[in-house]
């Protein structure tokens, strides 16, 4: 009988069985304590109600009630009711015993559950036990060794080295079970943790420690170093080799490598690196070079390096390349020397030779054939193969040509001399003629026919005919050059040159016209040509000498005879001249002078033709007439449409009463065009201009616009139209399809742009101008437009000068013409000095300083145009000319508006105050009608200003209605007071639902209520003693409340309210609601209250507040200090220039015009003086400077204006808005006077030089 082997015990396996079987013992007790729980939770849910009274005194309560029962006698009722009780009492008791019941229940499930739990943690624990044993025993089985044999062993490393490690020994670790390890590690502590047998764990721990013993160490390197390594591997795997263990690591970028290793042989492989010694040399190279050096495909340069062991590198900066030579010293230097001998040898070279310029035709001729034919040849005989080139010097001037040689160095020699001897043998076979200059034209012929008729004779010539009169000749055959030589000698003799000087350039018209025809046939029969000069200043004869003094003898008398001037006569005044037939202005000076007269209207000029004498004499007599003169005047103005068949009249009746009244005047209206031109004697013109200014003034006109439907309705449901007629005092009607305005002219014209405004929403202003006003602009914009560019770019308007209205047109919202107008007034002061004077009047003003028949006195005594600019806010006196008329008429102006100002009473309102307009106007306006009735005075209300202005003949009457007016308005103040208070008293005051305001108004028989706009004002109304003891009694409750709601309270500057206050309230409800208080803002008086809430959370309010304060103030100095910063930088910027007036522009060569492109100098087109100032001297180190603070307020107003871009500092009215100034940088710069003093002028961008 054989044996049977003994069975396998695999204690993992048992291990295994064994905690399966715990962990099924384990879900089972689980499985228990869950349904326990379960059960517990429904007993705990379903635990009956217990009743409120104790079970004890229910005990004691049916005692009690049995006595009550048994001890008497009582009614079935009552003793039915005892029963109820008993009962009621038992049945609480027998509740009472469910419950403990119940909860004795409750008790056994939950000892039950907690004796599970205990044997549930008993279980764990024996699983716990049993899977460590488990994880030992596989540990060893997976690593081979038994778990006799299984040690641990712990290595400590520096915390910051574990990373380190854990890279250099990654493989290692994460095959450490290969290698029959298990490796923990803890990088919290720095250990690692190794299980294995004896042998594997030792292993791993050596390995282990290398890697945290190792160093690292890193050594920054030169770039040449770095490079020069990393390009020659076999330097530094000569280190590797003698340093083991050491690995190298390069940062390129960095020029830095990093060894790791063992420290001796890692401080080793340092020394080897320093002992190394590396140089670096550069040499500069360009395009062609680089080409060179690096050879094709880089097989020139690789070769270098790999011969002389060195680093080659070729880099490139902009337009200029290096080429860099990294090694040791000896290598370098042999590699540069071998690239400079490459180079040399290969250097191309170039030299220029002068050629002349008919083979220079010969050379390119051909698309150049003949050149390459000769490039070819040269290069052949000096074997230069492709490496030479011939070429003409694009940049040699045309009268030196140069032909160029590029060639290797080597045989640039032996090509310079072949070509010198082409161009000898070329020049050898040139001819020289020299003819008078003005035959050169003839010899070229018309188009160059006869040059090219000569350069076909014979076997062909080349021809070159200089402009100074030299005529070269080239052909490789000698008798065709004979025989063009002779034929230029030829042309030479029958081509000979005289001149006859011209008088006048409108004679040429006549001597080539049909007046002319007779002597031009005289000068064809004698076989000669005749031509002007280029300067139109004579007549060139071409013939024989013998012709040429005989046609000079024709010509002198017709040219005497013909002589001929030009006048410019605008369109205006041309039909002026033929005015009258036989008897006109016209054929008057044809008579008397004896000269033709003819008229370009095409061209606007007069053309007058005689003896010279006689056309001088004829045009001075009739400039006189068209521009005045001797005593004569010329005036022309503008006058409204409208007017102007009143000015002429039925069949021109007007005009005939006029040169009746004011004989020896003539006055002219142009058709469809509304000038008036008068032209007489000097005093006669005046008089007769004085008429018409003034009936034109006073003249009252009538002007339509259509509206549509739409418009017309607009206007019927609106008061436009009552505005409108108010403010420019014209009356207005709204019929079905137009609107009609009634009134004086400029009034009329400014209704007219308001009613467009409102429909378009764009705004129309005019500037008027004389003519002769009209016609200086429209020349100076010719020149330079850029003033009104300025302004049109500056006020975002459209600006054009209207030539048919004598005015400029100004376009655009209404608020920017104005901006454009004032600034457009300022230019024509500065242009036309004295001729534009302004007089600002406030709009109150506007009925009685725009009264047109006081206005047209003025203008009738003085002469000057004056007239009321709405949007200007002024009086403008307008004049032709800069004399003493002007000067009187702002005199006068200025005494009307002084007198308008003593009959004139302005009563302004504050806003808070405007609800005292409708006291004063009262219902239906009868109180207005009463102060009118009672004073004799004119009330104007003007409701957008808050304004009322008290108006009359006398002053007497303008006081008494400014005592009406003030007493209503004091009264008015008695029986309606207003009182704010703080927002937080509004509830209190107002009570719930109002009723304690309404109760106020009441007992004081007075009406209270809230200001709609201004929730923390009351308003009180009534009469005059009931107002005041309720606001008494207001201001005591407002005491008394403000004694009960103490508070903290500081004053603020009134800027620093709206930072406060934050965007719609935020910060301050912000601050409320993290506060609990409440904070009270009084505008009127700057104050901030902080009210309610705790004493430490109303500081805090308080400290939030303030710190708002204190960072907007912050703020503000810093703002400030920007501005003062920059104003200092600017200032001495001005006074560098001042000081410093040097012009760094090189003068050009020889006195050279400078280039056109530079600014242009402005300096002496306009006045030499700001206008209006004066030049005051002021001593001072022996210098005399130029002041502005003198001089009329106008000329600082301008100058201010046009240096800085603000206004002047004078006080102004309300309505005059700064932003109507368009701004304006300045510059200062210094330039020599015509004495050779230096003189110091203000550039503004805007164009305008100012000298001060």
């Amino acid at each position: 009988m054989v044996d049977s082997p003994a069975p396998h015990f695999d204690i993992g396996e048992k291990l295994s069985q064994r905690l399966n079987e715990h962990t099924q013992e384990r879900n089972l007790k689980q499985h228990v304590i869950d349904q326990g729980t379960v059960h517990l939770q429904n007993l705990i849910k379903s635990t009956p109600k217990r009743p409120r009274e104790s079970k004890p005194a229910l005990q004691d309560k049916i005692k009690k009630l049995e006595k009550d029962r048994t001890s008497r006698s009582l009614p079935l009722s009552q003793e039915k009711a005892l029963l109820r009780e008993i009962g009621a009492a038992q049945k609480a008791i027998r509740q009472h015993d469910q419950c403990e019941s119940h909860q004795e229940l409750i008790r056994r499930k939950r000892a039950e559950i907690e004796s599970a739990r205990e044997a549930l943690r008993i279980t764990q624990s024996s699983i716990a036990e049993i899977e460590k044993v488990l994880a030992t025993v596989q540990l060893a089985k997976r690593l081979g060794c038994t778990t006799a044999e299984l040690i641990t062993r712990e290595v400590s490393c520096p915390v910051d080295k574990v990373a380190r490690v854990l890279i250099k020994a990654g493989d290692t670790i994460s095959n450490a079970e290969k290698n029959g390890v298990h490796i923990h590690v803890d990088k919290m502590h720095g250990k690692f943790v190794i299980k294995g047998s004896e042998k594997a764990v030792m292993q791993a721990v050596k390995q282990i420690e290398d890697l945290t013993t190792a160093i690292d160490l890193e050594f920054d390197l030169s770039s040449d170093h770095t490079l020069y390594l990393l390009s020659q591997s076999s330097v530094l795997e000569k280190i590797k080799s003698s340093n083991a263990g050491v690995e190298f690591d390069f940062l390129a970028r960095m020029n830095r490598i990093v060894m790791h290793g063992p420290p001796d042989n890692v401080d080793r492989a340092k020394a080897d690196l320093s002992n190394l010694c590396v140089v670096s040399k550069s040499r500069g190279l360009d395009s062609k070079q680089i080409s060179l050096v690096v050879g094709k495909t880089g097989e020139t340069i690789h070769g270098l390096s790999q011969k002389h062991a060195v680093v080659m590198d070729v880099s490139k900066a902009g337009d200029a390349s290096t080429l860099r030579v990294i090694g040791t010293s000896d290598n370098v230097e042999a590699a540069l020397s071998e690239v400079e001998s490459l180079l040399f040898d290969n250097e191309q070279i170039e030299e220029s030779l002068n050629i002349d310029s008919l083979m220079k035709g010969e050379l390119i001729n051909n698309s150049g054939a003949s050149i390459k034919e000769f490039q070819h040849s040269v290069s052949n005989a000096v074997a230069a193969g492709n490496g030479l080139l011939l070429f003409l010097d694009r940049n040699a001037s045309k009268d030196s040509p140069t032909l160029t040689i590029k060639c290797a160095r080597s045989v640039m020699e032996r090509a310079k001399s072949l070509v010198k001897k082409k161009i000898h043998e070329f020049e050898s076979k040139i001819v020289t003629v020299s003819v008078p200059v003005e035959i050169i034209p003839t010899i070229i012929g018309k188009g160059g026919s006869k040059i090219s008729s000569l350069r076909q004779t014979g076997a062909g010539a080349a021809i070159e005919a200089d402009k100074s009169g030299v005529v070269k000749i080239y052909s490789h055959d000698a008798e065709t050059r004979d025989a063009v030589k002779s034929a230029i000698e030829k042309i030479v003799a029958e081509n000979q040159t005289g001149h006859v000087a011209l008088d006048s350039k409108g004679t040429l018209g006549i001597l080539f016209g049909d007046q002319g025809k007779e002597v031009m046939s005289q000068i064809s029969e004698l076989g000669c040509n005749l031509s002007v000069s280029d300067d139109d200043t004579k007549l060139i004869i071409k013939g024989t000498e013998e012709n040429i003094a005989k046609i000079s003898e024709i010509l002198k008398p017709f040219l005497a005879k013909n002589y001929i001037v030009e006048i410019d006569v605008h369109s205006d005044d041309a039909a002026l001249l033929f005015m009258g037939g036989a008897k006109s202005v016209l054929q008057n000076v044809e008579s008397k002078h004896n000269v033709k007269a003819s008229l370009r209207k095409e061209k606007g000029t007069l053309l007058l033709r005689g003896e010279r004498d006689s056309v001088h004499c004829a045009k001075k007599e009739i400039e006189y007439f068209l521009y005045g003169g001797e005593g004569l005047a010329v005036c022309k103005f503008k006058v409204p449409e409208d007017a102007i068949g009143i000015i002429v009249g039925k069949g021109g009746s007007n005009l005939v009463k006029l040169e009746s009244d004011f004989e020896g005047v003539r006055i002219h209206v142009p058709k469809d065009k509304n000038i008036v031109s008068i032209r007489g004697p000097e005093e006669l013109v005046k008089k007769c201009r004085v008429r018409l200014v003034t009936d034109i003034a006073t003249m009252r006109i009538v002007d339509n616009i259509e509206v549509s439907s739409q418009q017309h309705d607009d206007l019927s449901h609106s008061d436009i139209i009552k505005k409108i007629a108010s403010g420019t005092n014209t009356s207005i009607t709204l019929n079905e399809g137009s609107i009609k305005i009634r009134g004086i002219s400029n009034d009329v014209r400014d209704a007219k742009a308001l009613f467009v405004e409102h429909f378009t929403g764009s705004y129309s202003g005019l500037i008027d101008l004389g003519a002769s006003q009209c016609s200086r602009l429209k020349s100076t914009i010719a020149k330079d437009s850029s003033h009104f560019e300025r302004i049109k770019l500056s006020t975002g308007t459209d600006v054009s000068l209207d030539e048919s209205e004598s005015c400029i047109k100004v376009t655009g919202k209404k608020a920017s013409v104005k901006k454009a107008k004032l600034s457009l007034i300022g230019f024509l002061d500065f242009l036309l000095p004295k001729q534009f004077q302004t007089v600002k009047v406030h709009k109150t003003l506007f009925k009685s300083m725009g009264d047109p028949e006081k206005l047209a006195e003025i203008a009738a005594a003085t002469g000057a145009f004056i007239y009321l600019d709405r949007d200007l806010v002024s009086i403008i006196i307008r004049s032709e000319s800069p004399d003493d008329d002007s000067a009187k008429a702002l005199e006068l102006v200025n005494a009307r508006l002084a007198e308008s100002e003593k009959l004139n009473y302005v009563f302004r309102l504050v806003t808070s105050d405007a609800w005292l307009l409708p006291i004063i106007i009262g219902k239906g306006g009868q109180s207005v009608k009463k102060i009118e009735a009672e004073t004799g005075c004119t009330i104007d209300i003007f409701k957008d200003e808050l304004t009322v202005v008290v108006r009359a003949d006398s002053e007497e009457a303008v006081d008494l209605g400014k005592d009406v007016l003030e007493a209503i308005v004091s009264q008015a103040r008695k029986e309606c007071v207003f009182i704010d208070m703080p927002d937080s008293a509004i509830p209190a005051f107002v009570g719930k639902g109002g009723v304690h305001i309404k109760q106020f108004g009441a007992d004081y028989d007075v009406e209270i209520e809230r200001v709609r706009k201004q929730s923390s004002t009351i308003k009180i109304t009534g009469k005059e003693l009931a107002v005041a003891k309720a606001k008494e009694a207001v201001l005591s409750w407002m005491n008394e409340w403000e004694a009960s709601h103490t508070g903290l309270t500081i004053t603020v500057e009134e800027q620093f309210i709206p930072a406060i206050l934050g965007k719609g309230g935020e910060t301050v409800k912000a601050i409320q609601k993290s506060t609990g208080c409440k904070i009270d803002i009084d505008r009127q008086h700057n104050t901030v209250t902080v009210r309610e809430g705790t004493e430490s959370n109303r500081a805090t309010a308080m400290t939030r507040v303030k710190a708002i304060i204190d960072e907007e103030r912050a703020t503000a100095a810093e703002r400030a200090a920007e501005k003062e910063k920059l104003r200092l930088e600017q200032a001495e910027i001005a006074r560098c220039n001042v000081k410093s007036p040097v012009d760094t522009t090189e003068p050009s060569p020889e006195g050279a015009v400078n280039d056109s492109s530079r600014t242009k100098d402005r300096s002496k087109e306009f006045l030499v003086r700001p206008v209006g100032s004066a030049t005051s001297k002021s001593k001072g180190n022996g210098s005399t400077k130029d002041a502005v603070e003198t001089g009329t307020k106008e000329g600082r107003d301008l100058y201010l204006m046009l240096v800085t871009g603000n206004e002047s500092t004078d006080d102004q009215d309300d309505q005059w808005d700064s932003s109507t100034v368009s701004s304006s940088a300045a510059m200062i710069s210094a330039c020599d006077s015509n004495d050779g003093e230096s003189e110091l002028h203000y550039h503004s961008i805007s164009g305008f030089t100012v000298r001060i």
